[in-house]
């Protein structure tokens, strides 16, 4: 008659070891799928966003929205206007323009300007008419022509940024890291805004996306570059 061997400590300790080796195995799978979702998710709405330009530049004579038809920027060009005609257009929708990083309220209704509760991102610098940057706020498909991109997040009242992707850097300073959107429909996830590209016939290797030099992302407004909204909020917020 055969007995039925019982367990012993090695083999509680043997079992445990495996469970513990599959766990160690498993958790960076998982980390590393919500990782590439998060970003093929960020990547995704940034692409749709320069989609949708290029949609409504086909009815407007090639031009983004903030031009006219003639070419002529429109009185109000700022980056919460800009965002309205392409929402009452119903190229996306409220949710799409909300950072997967960020909880914001999505408009749902038409013909509402939205504020920066409604929306995560930065368009480009339309401010001064003989940038050479005026020059891509159309559809010419240029692929070193950054248009769109995450925002620049202040960090303190001397000037450090970050993004709604980071946080401040242990040695003080910027540490910005985020999706970028280029006029020929590509995005790249950068780890830094300093980059290389070209508005029209001038090119820099060197290109601050959150100065007014040469490409210059505004968040809100038609000049406001850098979200400084954290610094003033009350400290019990």
């Amino acid at each position: 008659m055969s007995t039925r061997r019982a367990f012993t400590l090695v083999d509680v300790l043997a079992v445990v070891t495996f469970l513990m080796l599959v766990i160690a195995f498993i958790l960076p799978m998982l980390n590393f799928n919500r990782r590439s979702a998060s970003g093929l998710q960020r990547s995704t709405q940034m692409r749709g966003i320069h989609t949708a330009m290029v949609l409504y530049s086909q009815g407007n004579n090639t031009y983004y929205p903030g031009f006219d038809a003639q070419g002529n920027r429109l009185e109000d060009y700022s980056t919460e206007y800009r965002f309205q005609l392409m929402l009452d257009e119903k190229y996306f929708t409220g949710e799409y323009i909300i950072s997967p990083a960020e909880n914001k309220i999505a408009l749902t209704k038409t013909g509402i300007k939205p504020t920066t509760e409604n929306y995560s991102y930065a368009l480009l610098n339309l401010c001064v008419l003989d940038s050479p940057r005026i020059a891509e706020w159309k559809d010419v498909s240029n692929p070193k022509a950054a248009v769109a991109s995450d925002r620049a997040v202040a960090l303190n009242d001397t000037g450090d940024i970050k993004s709604v992707h980071t946080n401040q850097s242990p040695d003080g300073g910027s540490e910005w890291r985020g999706s970028v959107a280029w006029n020929d429909n590509h995005v790249t996830f950068e780890a830094t805004h300093i980059l290389a590209t070209q508005y029209g016939d001038q090119s820099t290797k060197v290109d601050n996306l959150f100065d007014t030099k040469l490409g210059s992302m505004v968040y809100s407004g038609d000049e406001i570059i850098i979200d400084s909204t954290s610094l003033h909020k009350p400290a019990d917020e």
